[in-house]
């Protein structure tokens, strides 16, 4: 608990992570108010136009793994690793505390990304006169599988910065997958691109594409991904040394 305390003072207490959460917010306001007043009504009137469209605050998935990398790469960018080492050598004690303040963070990114762009979308809208044509469960589902899904990939985050402890190729490898690597999977195998962690969370918030797994494999899938890079993040990191 000591130590969960510690990972947890180290985010909130780093500017990154305010950046991180700023650029968040502007993001999905900006992202928001411009699809949703700008959309024509044809666009948004069914169940699927309209979970797409408020899906938009999943990209929080984008900000959480990126703080979960900086938990592992900024202590070895700034030399941190080793007073951390010292108080706790347990290096499976160091990665559960750290995927678990990474799956908390995220869980804090996935309320502010998809609690904006739900309610600011809803309102446009309503006021827009468009009737909404998603029932409770869609909407729960939605909620809740953004929500879930974010604070997974902070998780997935720590064991990204686990494996990879140079901060810089860390995001790069990270933004690079989810951009670009595993879209092109996607679109030329999708029966593959579907296991892969994105298309994998995206399957969480419901109806979005035909070609994603149901919600709950979905589920079930992501979590198998943050589990195996958390423990291919913990044999890597008691194998290396620090100097």
């Amino acid at each position: 608990m000591n130590q969960l305390g510690a990972e947890l003072l180290k985010i909130r207490s780093t500017r990154t992570t305010i950046g991180l959460l700023a650029g968040l917010i502007a993001l999905a306001l900006l992202f928001t108010v411009l699809t949703c007043t700008l959309s024509a009504t044809s666009t948004v009137l069914t169940e699927q136009d309209q979970v797409s469209l408020l899906s938009f605050g999943s990209i929080a998935g984008v900000f959480a793994a990126l703080a979960g990398v900086m938990l592992f790469t900024s202590e070895y960018r700034f030399g941190t690793i080793r007073p951390t080492f010292l108080f706790n050598p347990s290096r499976s004690r160091l990665v559960a505390t750290k995927i678990t303040a990474g799956a908390l963070s995220g869980l804090v990114f996935g309320i502010i990304g998809e609690g904006l762009v739900f309610s600011i979308g809803i309102i446009i809208l309503k006021t827009r006169g468009i009737p909404i044509a998603m029932n409770g469960a869609n909407m729960t589902e939605l909620l809740v599988g953004a929500i879930a899904g974010t604070a997974l990939w902070g998780a997935i985050g720590v064991g990204v910065g686990a494996i990879v402890p140079n901060q810089v190729g860390a995001v790069i490898t990270l933004l690079a997958w989810g951009f670009v690597a595993e879209n092109l999977v996607f679109g030329f195998l999708p029966q593959i691109g579907r296991f892969l962690p994105v298309h994998a969370s995206d399957a969480m918030m419901g109806p979005i594409q035909t070609q994603l797994l149901p919600g709950d494999a979905g589920t079930i899938v992501v979590v198998t991904w943050a589990v195996v890079l958390a423990l291919a993040g913990f044999v890597m990191l008691k194998r290396r040394d620090v100097n």
